[in-house]
């Protein structure tokens, strides 16, 4: 992986730097020392370094990396709501809680419910109260229909992510729109014509959501990657992820705290980078067979990149996702597409009935796959506990690991095997100065 072919990550590390700065602080003074700071190099660079003849690249790229925590320690600042103004190192549960209790719709998201709402009244015509939830919370993001045991059965099975519209399930639109746009001759205008209409599609669908912070990052990720393929731009992937999250956190800081927020950009990042190695490592012609190993390297590199923060946040790790991805999977890709059908059959009334009752049966198998999933032994491993400070450690691990992987240069092995031995050995300690003040 060349960084240089990733700019949007040499902007985003430094403003994450300063949101977390003044997470800790609560502090403009920071950012009027770190700007200071960062013009007076640039003062020095201009007015001495540059009239001798030196190449001061890093001197230029040191104060553009000063200038961005500088903003991201303003941007916090600035979009810190009134009734947390006080609170230092605000924890997710605590943003989750003030959001939910104080967060009031804008007109274009009021206007976005009621056409949600309007869909799902259209779900419990042709489908069954008991899936009318899970096809709303699949499609259109709305979980309120669910009861709270088969949320916790999801939540089980490592299948909860299914429930809440996020990358995923733009994903599948996405794939549904290049699958049907495929069919149109590939020629210049044409492929700007198709993503141009995928784009569209996107953010009609992020609209029909209730425009989610969850569905909008995806929609802005996905449709980043389509003018990329419009202007020529290849192998730019990688940096559209960043650019979206770059653009989410400069609209509100604060989702860089937001549990979803990670576990997405985990996912993301994770599956971009590893899925590519974990697929190379078996080839094989069958085409059934290579659809398969494809889905066990997507979740392979997704649990890679997710474990730690699963672990940290929900305590407990499925014994069973890879299997349970297997189903959950083509069930979603087949609910949205049928719950589609359906509504647009609707609106043409042909059969929006049989349609529905073919979604109904999924989710209906959806259902009893996840239940039966859960009732396996050893299902869930409960009760685990590990702090922040060794998730971070963890993820440095991981990341040292993958450059070794790209170099294959013995520094990066070691790094990445240095950094797990200390990780072990703190935890060996802290284990021991717990066992002693029990004593």
């Amino acid at each position: 992986m060349n960084v240089h072919q990733i700019p949007f990550i040499r902007l985003l590390l430094p403003y994450i730097a300063g949101i977390i700065i003044a997470w800790c602080t609560i502090s403009y003074t920071i950012a009027i020392f770190v700007s200071a700071l960062s013009a007076c190099v640039w003062i020095a660079d201009l007015l001495y370094f540059s009239h001798k003849g030196y190449n001061m690249r890093h001197i230029q790229g040191i104060c553009i990396t000063l200038l961005f925590i500088a903003v991201g320690i303003t941007s916090y600042n600035l979009a810190l709501p009134a009734g947390l103004q006080e609170k230092k190192c605000l924890t997710s549960y605590q943003v989750y809680q003030f959001y939910k209790t104080n967060n009031t719709p804008t007109l274009l998201e009021t206007k976005a419910l009621e056409i949600r709402e309007s869909l799902i009244d259209i779900y419990k015509k042709h489908t069954s109260e008991a899936n009318t939830g899970i096809i709303s919370a699949i499609t259109l993001g709305k979980k309120d229909g669910i009861d709270r045991e088969t949320k916790q059965l999801f939540s089980m099975s490592g299948g909860s992510h299914v429930l809440a519209v996020s990358g995923l399930h733009v994903g599948i639109i996405y794939m549904i729109m290049l699958w049907l746009t495929a069919l149109i001759p590939r020629r210049r205008m044409t492929i700007i014509i198709s993503h141009t209409i995928t784009i569209l599609c996107l953010w009609i669908y992020a609209f029909i959501c209730g425009l989610p912070a969850s569905v909008v990052r995806s929609a802005l990720m996905f449709s980043l990657m389509s003018v990329a393929v419009i202007i020529e731009r290849n192998n730019v992937s990688l940096n559209a992820v960043f650019a979206s999250a770059f653009i989410m956190l400069m609209y509100k800081p604060l989702y860089l705290f937001d549990v979803g927020f990670q576990l997405s950009y985990a996912a993301v990042i994770s599956i971009m980078l590893f899925y590519p190695k974990l697929h190379s490592v078996l080839t094989l012609k069958n085409r059934l067979l290579s659809v398969a190993w494809s889905m066990i390297c997507v979740s392979i590199a997704a649990q890679i990149g997710t474990l730690p923060l699963t672990v940290y946040y929900f305590h407990q790790i499925p014994t069973y996702s890879l299997l349970t991805n297997f189903l959950v999977i083509p069930a979603a890709f087949l609910i949205i597409y049928l719950s589609a059908s359906m509504l647009i059959m609707n609106q043409l009334h042909i059969i929006p009935e049989l349609i529905g009752k073919a979604a109904d049966t999924v989710t209906s198998f959806l259902r009893m796959g996840v239940d039966y999933i859960v009732s396996l032994p050893y299902s869930v491993i409960d009760g685990l506990r590990i702090d922040g400070w060794l998730v971070l450690g963890i993820f440095a691990a991981i990341l040292s690991f993958y450059a070794f992987t790209e170099s294959r240069k013995a520094r990066e092995l070691i790094l990445s095997l240095s950094i797990v031995a200390i990780l072990q050995c703190i935890d060996i300690l802290i284990q021991i100065k717990f066992v002693t003040l029990l004593v």
